[in-house]
């Protein structure tokens, strides 16, 4: 894993986004650029080869193409791929590439700079070449909001933009490290199983009791441990994955009812996901939908 590390002070300026839809067979192009890319899959599968390493980014994953290296798709995707893009510049002229162990050491090792542990995460950015969204999925919503706000300003660079570019880039930073730090540096192996498992099975029925059984905890001890690594209880973090995937589904467009997502999502009637959807975000799902309608679409 490597890092794309640069300090806020320095905003990225932004260049072009955009959201790419292919029904099959999608291979990225050849090339090497001055600019950064970063990509969050929707759907499907990417597989792309960069510095001679072949990656395979899944949805509810990222990927960072660092500049002046080469990538390239070294397969063809496999059914309907979709994934949002933004390129953007670092204007850091301290900006640079860090292995983990190097990241550890400029952490630990300097007082003053933007990887000082006396430098908080909202103060730099620390961008993985790789990554997976929160449960939140806090980085979706406003890479959404970047695209919608990119199409109302004609994809040209603004401040606004340029705002929702470096807010998008602190707020996955921000979820990166406390991802690292609150489960996987930490959290029990059995949790962490867990936890995927939710995850992946977010649209079927699940109770504390018989996660309980399933991972050999008692009830109240896995409630406890489930607050103490998450912030969360169990039921609220199922709650909140499946809110997010719901999210997703209204961000893609208006071809499914908000029925249809809330029984997707593994909600047990549209009327409890609706309230608890308000409670959340504020508004409802169709507020929600019609916030963020508007994106470049690039078919290939």
């Amino acid at each position: 894993m490597l890092y794309y590390t640069s300090h806020a002070s320095h905003p990225a300026e932004f260049l072009s986004c955009g959201n790419l839809v292919s029904d099959g067979g999608f291979l990225h192009q050849r090339r090497s650029i001055d600019a950064c890319v970063l990509i969050l899959v929707c759907r499907g599968t990417l597989h792309i080869n960069q510095g001679g390493k072949n990656l395979d980014v899944h949805e509810n994953e990222t990927l960072l193409l660092f500049p002046h290296q080469v990538h390239y798709g070294y397969m063809p995707s496999s059914g309907r791929l979709s994934y949002y893009w933004v390129h953007f510049h670092m204007t850091d002229p301290q900006s640079r590439v860090l292995t983990p162990k190097e990241l550890l050491r400029s952490r630990s090792s300097q007082n003053n700079s933007l990887l000082s542990p006396l430098s908080s995460a909202e103060e730099s950015f620390i961008l993985p070449e790789t990554g997976r969204l929160s449960p939140e999925k806090r980085s979706l919503l406003l890479f959404v909001q970047l695209l919608d706000i990119a199409k109302r300003e004609n994809y040209q660079s603004s401040w606004r933009t340029r705002y929702a570019l470096n807010l998008l880039l602190l707020e996955l930073s921000s979820e990166v490290l406390s991802s690292d730090r609150t489960l996987e540096d930490k959290a029990p192996g059995k949790l962490l199983d867990m936890i995927e498992w939710i995850r992946s099975h977010y649209d079927q029925p699940m109770t504390v009791e018989e996660l309980a059984v399933r991972y050999h905890y008692h009830p109240a001890y896995l409630t406890s441990l489930m607050k103490k690594y998450t912030g969360y209880s169990v039921n609220t973090y199922i709650n909140h994955v499946r809110l997010a995937a719901a999210k997703n589904l209204l961000c893609q467009g208006g071809f499914l009812s908000v029925a249809s997502i809330a029984h997707t999502c593994g909600f047990p009637d549209e009327k409890y996901f609706m309230r608890l959807f308000k409670k959340q975000e504020g508004m409802t799902p169709g507020q929600y939908r019609r916030a963020f309608q508007k994106k470049y679409i690039n078919a290939k």
